[in-house]
């Protein structure tokens, strides 16, 4: 399916780029606005939102109807299903393994396989993207990553990690490699504070930025961009703020087509000393396509008025907004149709 750029219209093309939580497991007639009359790209979903998985659908229909009855884009549906110690969906869906678990058997066609499962059951569900895999490398003692990681051999965390998106992207789900260029060096949260990573250029070519070239290469949909401050790239912001980061390195360096996310604004890394719609705004003009606001969607709201107030200025070029309209219309102009009813989610889900 092909889908209209609105290239005169910069409020609807911005409004794209903007995905938001919800507050409980329906959407209020308010939410349901932000999709349908205020036309937000996506929404994400975690334990607060999801139920019985007759609700998830129920829930995933309600949003996608919203969309669809409004006349607007296909809706990015998300979820941070990695597996063990973070996923959203509880059983019958697949809960694990950690990756860590997985990366240790060391075998590509393994993590293809879970990648496809893990997908159908999202896809059947009413979802299109699944947040995952982590591709951080775990290099240190005591590091952040240490159950999300696939492991500490960049070349096989690269192997590994591609193979699962593979196997997710074949499902027609969409996959996200997290959190560039790399938190897999710090012991530090950045749900509650920034870390500095003090490492040099080259070790972050060595180590960190293998797995993610190699993400790039395979046509990973999605690379999510971290708030850590990596003072070897820019000492001054976070790397999901930086276009040094978000721009040159990922786009121009690794040479990178797909949608780049920012991680979610409302972070400590971040909202610390930056409210969330201010700090979209900026991850926005650093290069991110897609700005994950994942509590409070007010905040999307007023990063949209202030996005298009720039655009109006022109300080932000039509060109800019054009190429991010086109990324994210070729990503859902290839999603596929949302579930009309349960059957297929019962039948992968093995429930009556």
């Amino acid at each position: 399916m092909k889908l209209t750029v609105h290239a005169d219209s910069p409020r609807n093309s911005l409004a794209q780029s903007l995905v938001v939580g919800l507050e409980g497991p329906r959407a209020t007639p308010a939410e349901l606005e932000l999709v349908a009359k205020e036309g937000l790209g996506g929404v994400i979903h975690f334990r607060r939102n999801l139920g019985s998985p007759r609700e998830v659908w129920e829930l995933n229909d309600s949003l996608h109807r919203a969309a669809r009855a409004a006349g607007r884009p296909p809706l990015f549906v998300m979820v941070d299903q990695e597996g063990g110690s973070v996923v959203r969906l509880k059983a019958p869906f697949t809960e694990g393994p950690d990756l860590r678990d997985l990366g240790r058997s060391g075998d590509a066609r393994l993590l293809r396989q879970h990648g496809v499962r893990v997908g159908a059951e999202l896809v059947a569900a009413g979802f299109n993207w699944n947040l995952a895999p982590v591709m951080d490398v775990h290099a240190v003692e005591g590091g952040i990553m240490a159950r999300r990681s696939l492991g500490s051999d960049p070349i096989l965390v690269g192997e590994l990690g591609v193979a699962y998106l593979q196997g997710l992207q074949a499902t027609g789900c969409l996959g996200c490699a997290k959190h560039f260029p790399g938190l897999g060096r710090t012991t530090l949260d950045t749900h509650r504070e920034r870390p500095r990573v003090e490492l040099s250029a080259a070790d972050l070519q060595a180590v960190e930025l293998v797995p993610f070239r190699r993400a790039a290469q395979a046509g990973a949909a999605g690379i999510m961009v971290c708030h850590a401050v990596f003072t070897a790239l820019d000492p001054q912001r976070p790397a999901s703020l930086s276009p040094l980061v978000a721009g040159d390195l990922l786009r121009r360096d690794l040479g990178y087509e797909g949608l780049v996310l920012s991680d979610d604004l409302e972070m400590g890394a971040v909202a610390a000393d930056l409210d969330p719609a201010e700090a979209a705004v900026r991850a926005y003009l650093a290069g991110c396509d897609l700005l994950l606001i994942c509590h409070q969607a007010g905040y999307a709201l007023e990063a949209l008025d202030r996005l298009t107030a720039l655009a109006e200025q022109g300080e932000i070029s039509l060109e800019r907004i054009q190429a991010t309209a086109s990324r994210l219309a070729r990503a859902k102009g290839a999603l596929p149709p949302p579930p009309a009813d349960t059957r297929s989610l019962k039948k992968i889900l093995a429930i009556a």
